[in-house]
């Protein structure tokens, strides 16, 4: 066996024997190409064919462990841990401190590997759906840290199916990009959402945090409803606390996902 970088060439074989953790089509096949330019892409390799791939990308102090794919005929050999073990081998060299992976709550086989190599559940993530729609929203972009830092309860937000330290930092510069949106009543801010785009899929807005009182985080899904719509999106992706309890007209409640971290 023997873990090198991933070409061009391997595509088409690895595509061949993906199996996805979830439903539909494997997202793989939309950002291999932009994976290759990307962090670190490793393929597995056996007697010249390869039977397995993870992708890592960095930022700040940490590595977001991605994409991990066995042939299902080399399942249960620990080729799978050997992957992963190799970008955080990487991520130590180049100084990053923590490891962060999202898993399906279902998925109890990558679980239990991701525990074995000293991964810890950080928390629990929901996946929704909402359609696209005309409405009306007195929601508007953040312009401070003051307006939201009583709405922000947990460390990481959620950026195209990867997940961020909430620090300072990164607050200031989603406030500078207007990605953070904000419901308020009588000067008190009722609800905080992180809206943006999804990087794998061109016609897809996603939040990725939400938290406030379930009228004002309505408010704020309607008005993402009304930007997709405007943008002529396919649908919205709402990834939400499990904690944070939504309910809402056509809001399609999807599948429940492990946040796993660990410390390199």
């Amino acid at each position: 066996m023997q873990i090198r970088k991933a070409t061009k060439s391997d595509k088409k074989p690895v595509l061949d024997f993906c199996q996805s953790p979830y439903s539909g089509i494997d997202y793989i096949a939309n950002v291999w190409d932009f994976w290759l330019k990307d962090g670190v892409f490793l393929t597995m390799e056996h007697e010249g064919k390869p039977i397995g791939v993870c992708h890592a990308s960095f930022s700040k102090n940490q590595v977001w462990v991605e994409g991990l794919r066995i042939n299902p005929k080399f399942w249960q050999r620990g080729y799978g841990s050997s992957l992963v073990l190799k970008t955080e081998q990487i991520a130590k060299r180049k100084n990053y401190k923590i490891s962060r992976m999202i898993i399906s709550n279902g998925n109890k086989k990558s679980i239990k590997l991701a525990k074995s190599l000293g991964y810890k559940i950080e928390d629990k993530w929901y996946l929704y759906n909402i359609r696209p729609k005309r409405k009306q929203s007195l929601v508007i972009p953040a312009i401070n840290s003051k307006q939201i830092e009583n709405l922000i309860d947990s460390d990481t937000y959620s950026k195209s199916w990867k997940w961020f330290e909430f620090d300072k930092p990164a607050m200031s510069e989603l406030i500078k990009k207007k990605k953070i949106l904000v419901f308020t009543q009588n000067k008190k801010t009722l609800a905080v959402g992180i809206w943006n785009d999804s990087e794998i899929d061109d016609d897809v807005l996603q939040v990725g945090y939400l938290n406030g009182t379930k009228a004002g985080m309505k408010k704020i899904l309607s008005y993402m409803q009304n930007k997709g719509y405007e943008q002529n999106s396919r649908r919205i992706q709402i990834l939400a606390q499990q904690k944070i309890k939504l309910k809402m007209k056509d809001l399609d409640k999807r599948m429940l996902f492990c946040l796993m971290k660990k410390e390199l």
